[in-house]
């Protein structure tokens, strides 16, 4: 609608609106004109009565309520920035954590004195700040190659560019590059400008970080450990504690990691602000940890719902840590027992993340793998092909056995098993020898598809071959999880089922 028609809709209405205010409200950005919602809700008014039913323009603004916080949230985030304005403009380059604040000139990063340089640092961090990881990655390549034409690939320029650029590749989605390309950069900072300089610090921080998503997260614990107690006392640090505690979470330990996120936490909110996307991260991780600790889902649900409503007003409901949370409450309305609701979630959460991550991503790829496993309850076959079509991209993007890969597969052969047990016994084998290489024989995840294995095994062969398994794998619970744990009811529960012979014995428990 053109501004003449926004102002002759809002006559209609007996309400009023200068072409000037109009203009105002429509400009793009995150930009707040006005002290009060009034003008801006007649414009919503107008505007939503002039759009198509279903419009995806529409979806933002359906709930009053909500649009109405995000408009106050603005008017509180300008008065923040009002009250600590920005040091160099290049804020967010080195990521959204934000690893170097206040040391920006101790890391060499009054490297940019090149304007054009300069400007696509600036770039690189508002794209960060929209959650736009894709185009942050693409420029921070340009502006590594551009650094690299005027300098040496070792000189302290070089290497800052060469870290802004690994680590966008990351966060893009591939990590496996990623991480080859930070252990090279480990390597160079390190013989440059020492083990102590913070860009060193920081690549071994990125290095523990990508190690820990790739393949092998108890190597990347050690790497967290290692530079968690240096003795530095800085976000370096601080981010290393944070990565410290997913590692110990993705070893299976997860009520060691909620405690040392309920330890870390208050002293985020002190370094960052308790809206920051440090915070909102680690408070999706400690919900996690509280779920895979207790499995008592209603608490964690209740808590990711808080993180969701906070990360969409902050961060927006596309910020990939928005769909980080978004995908994480689907998980936990599902394991609530409202599988409705968790499809609804997950359906928007995917087409979301397709958008805004593409379909490569590891976090388009798990949210993918989880409505799978929905879509299972009432379309097996539909289930099937999505899963083996997200299987063959996450095995080529991100390796056969990193741990995304083998959530799929392990998903795979539990829509499999409902017509085929021969063939998903065969897919439980595989998975279950790659998860006890990757993760160990008493990871959670493994013990879930030797569990699995085990159903499989009683439809084919009786439940004198699967008793065996059963109880290995409950012995196993015990030992990691303790006896009140809510999987070692279920394994207690299987057992009984077997050793009866009763036919009702459910099928494997799919992940996510």
């Amino acid at each position: 609608m053109s501004c003449r028609q926004i102002q002759d809709a809002a006559k209609a209405m007996g309400a009023s609106l200068a072409t000037s205010t109009v203009s105002d409200l429509l400009r793009r950005g995150e930009t707040r004109t006005g002290r009060d919602t009034g003008k801006l809700e007649t414009l919503v008014e107008i505007l939503l009565a002039n759009t198509a039913d279903g419009h995806p323009a529409a979806a933002p603004w359906l709930d009053q309520r909500a649009w109405k916080a995000r408009w106050e949230a603005l008017d509180d985030r300008d008065r923040g920035r009002a009250a600590q304005p920005r040091a160099n403009g290049t804020e967010g380059v080195f990521g959204w954590d934000d690893p170097l604040g206040g040391l920006r000139e101790g890391a060499g990063i009054a490297w940019l004195k090149d304007r054009h340089t300069s400007r696509m640092a600036a770039a690189i961090g508002e794209l960060a700040a929209l959650g736009m990881y894709r185009q942050a990655r693409d420029v921070a390549w340009e502006l590594q190659r551009s650094v690299l034409g005027t300098h040496g690939p070792l000189d302290p320029e070089a290497l800052a560019a060469r870290s802004v650029a690994v680590y966008w590749t990351g966060e893009a989605g591939n990590r496996r590059t990623a991480r080859s390309a930070t252990a090279t950069l480990l390597a160079d900072c390190r013989e440059v400008l020492g083990e102590e300089h913070v860009l060193s610090r920081l690549a071994l921080h990125r290095l523990a970080a990508s190690t820990t998503a790739v393949e092998d997260p108890a190597q990347g614990r050690r790497l967290y450990r290692q530079l968690a107690r240096d003795g530095s006392d800085d976000r370096v640090t601080l981010l290393a504690r944070l990565g410290r505690a997913r590692g110990v979470m993705a070893v299976g330990e997860a009520e060691e990691a909620a405690d040392q996120l309920a330890h870390l936490l208050p002293v985020l909110v002190t370094e960052y602000g308790a809206q920051h996307p440090v915070v909102l991260a680690a408070r999706i991780h400690e919900a996690q940890a509280h779920w895979k600790g207790t499995r008592s889902a209603g608490r964690s649900r209740e808590a990711m719902e808080r993180i969701v409503a906070d990360a969409t007003v902050h961060l927006g409901r596309a910020h990939p840590l928005a769909l980080k949370a978004r995908a994480r409450h689907a998980r936990l309305v599902k394991a609530d027992g409202d599988p409705r609701g968790a499809t609804e979630l997950a359906e928007e959460t995917y087409t979301d993340a397709l958008e805004v991550m593409g379909p490569d991503h590891p976090d388009t790829l798990s949210v993918g793998s989880l409505l799978s496993t929905l879509v299972a309850a009432e379309d097996v076959p539909a289930a099937g092909a999505l899963l083996t079509r997200l299987c063959a991209r996450a095995g080529g993007v991100l390796g056969a056995e990193s741990r995304v890969t083998l959530g799929i597969r392990h998903n795979l052969a539990v829509v499999t098993h409902h017509d085929d047990p021969q063939a998903a016994r065969l897919m439980y084998e595989e998975v279950c020898d790659a998860r006890t290489r990757v993760l160990g024989a008493e990871h959670p995840s493994t013990l879930r598809t030797r569990t699995a294995l085990a159903y499989a095994v009683l439809a084919l062969d009786g439940a004198a071959a699967a008793v065996p398994l059963l109880e290995d794998v409950h012995r196993a619970r015990i030992r990691t999880l303790g006896s009140e744990h809510p999987d070692v009811d279920l394994t207690r529960r299987l057992l009984r089922h077997a050793e009866r012979e009763e036919p009702a014995l459910p099928g494997g428990r799919s992940e996510g």
